[in-house]
């Protein structure tokens, strides 16, 4: 509640649930990339195109940028002042949150496409963290090899393994909201 969110959906498989799941939750919801026609997913939009999103936010005032891709499975974000926040630095949010709640069993999986800094900072907060070939199959066999729920990639493609059983932007974005509001 009280946040304003712009909501990207590339056009695709999450055009009709990705605003109404915000809304739901209270959220003041401006939603692009929702007017699919078989051809235009991912379109100068999405995740992969984040531009607009950021445009928009800015234009808005929003506080925060979703952006999905096409399929619905990667999330990129944008704070209120249109900087791109990467699947990494989501990652890490999620998985700070995740271990103060004691909610983080396992290590952190990532890939080899992982940011060197991430390694670090995950060091620095007592987070194991493997690194897995470059694909989010790769990345879900760290997962269960070592009994892990949290993993993913630069790309966005996060798996959160205690919510889901495959990676869903929707899923991610929902936990980092979670970690806003907990943090003010």
């Amino acid at each position: 509640r009280g946040l304003k969110i712009v909501v990207d959906c590339a056009n695709g498989a999450t055009y009709h649930v990705a605003p109404s799941v915000l809304e739901e939750m209270g959220a003041d919801v401006i939603a692009v990339g929702v007017d699919p026609d078989g051809l235009n997913i991912n379109e100068e939009c999405g995740s992969t195109k984040p531009q607009l999103l950021r445009e928009r936010v800015l234009q808005e005032q929003a506080d925060l940028g979703i952006a999905l891709d096409g399929d619905g499975d990667r999330l990129i974000m944008v704070d209120h002042k249109g900087e791109l926040v990467d699947g990494d630095e989501l990652l890490y949010i999620i998985a700070v949150s995740r271990q103060q709640a004691g909610q983080l069993p396992g290590p952190v999986v990532g890939t080899l496409m992982s940011n060197l800094g991430l390694e670090h900072a995950f060091q620095r907060q007592g987070i194991d963290f493997k690194r897995a070939r470059v694909g989010d199959r790769y990345v879900m066999e760290l997962l269960k090899q070592y009994d892990g729920v949290l993993g993913g990639e630069s790309s966005g493609h996060i798996i959160c393994l205690d919510r889901t059983s495959t990676g869903d932007g929707m899923v991610s974005a929902l936990q980092v909201l979670a970690t806003m509001v907990l943090k003010g």
